[in-house]
């Protein structure tokens, strides 16, 4: 089905891991995506963990995509990023919030403050941003999907509500800047989708249910920076992207102000996983978190 057919998607974050897959997911179903990164690549020679990477495969199945450079953690880049594409395609219907920075590796008191507000700026100001500039057409028009990608690690995941005992993860990765970013993403959207609400446009949140295998989670393991125990169910790229999908072509009267968790979200919904080019899936789904 081509349930995006004809609307323009911005994904962030697309040269690789969830943003890849959720920029191949939403081309097929009919998007026109403009996939952001800092990492162009050369069209000509597309190699992977690039966006020309990302286009190639688009591209090789009729889809359309461009390739637009961003850094979301400099405001001065957010704003020609909005700039040209507005510019270029005239509107933005689609606003996948993806990039990210999970800003591991030292507690609170030896952790930089430079590197504290780095992740605070790429993980909720930069979606803010984007929100803020995609919002006037989107008001204009009646129209528009926000999806703002998010972490376990904001709720979930985060340190025992009721306190003492805490796990070693909690107590020595430094998690402290991404929890409270994410969470901080997680109030930001559903406050403003009660904003938007009866205007036709929807904001939303999904996380995974459980980690994702991403290059990027194998280089944090590699590093020592998280055990390879926090991904007792790793869950596949292609789980999230279809998430991102309902939520984008969800009732923006009903399906708003949500926080999601990919295969969980897609269980109560019905939805079944399709791969990145909409054909069958044949990777595991999963609906229950694991408990550490």
């Amino acid at each position: 089905m081509r349930e995006l057919e004809g609307k323009i998607a911005i994904v962030t974050g697309a040269s690789r891991g969830i943003g890849e897959a959720t920029a191949e997911r939403l081309a097929s179903a009919g998007a026109t995506i403009i996939a952001a990164a800092r990492s162009l690549g050369d069209e000509d020679d597309p190699r992977p963990d690039t966006l020309a990477y990302t286009l190639s495969q688009i591209r090789g199945r009729g889809g359309e995509a461009h390739a637009y450079k961003l850094d979301v953690a400099d405001p001065a880049s957010r704003e020609a990023f909005m700039n040209a594409v507005l510019e270029r395609f005239g509107r933005v219907d689609v606003l996948v919030n993806n990039a990210g920075i999970a800003g591991y590796g030292a507690r609170t008191w030896e952790m930089p403050d430079k590197h504290f507000r780095r992740v605070f700026e790429i993980d909720l100001f930069a979606a803010r941003d984007l929100c803020v500039r995609a919002l006037p057409g989107m008001l204009e028009r009646g129209y528009g999907r926000i999806v703002n990608v998010s972490s376990t690690v904001a709720d979930r995941a985060a340190p025992n509500i009721e306190g003492p005992p805490y796990l070693d993860f909690h107590r020595n990765s430094g998690v402290a800047a991404y929890a409270a970013a994410k969470s901080a993403l997680n109030l930001f959207t559903r406050t403003l989708a009660a904003e938007l609400h009866g205007k036709g446009i929807s904001a939303n949140t999904v996380a995974p249910v459980n980690s994702v295998m991403t290059r990027a989670s194998r280089e944090l393991i590699a590093a020592g920076t998280v055990s390879l125990d926090r991904f007792k169910a790793p869950e596949d790229p292609e789980v999230m992207a279809e998430a991102v999908l309902a939520l984008c072509v969800g009732d923006p009267e009903t399906q708003t102000g949500l926080t999601t968790y990919s295969g969980q979200y897609l269980a109560q919904i019905g939805r079944e996983v399709r791969g990145r080019d909409g054909g069958p899936f044949d990777g595991h789904v999963t609906v229950e978190s694991v408990k550490y």
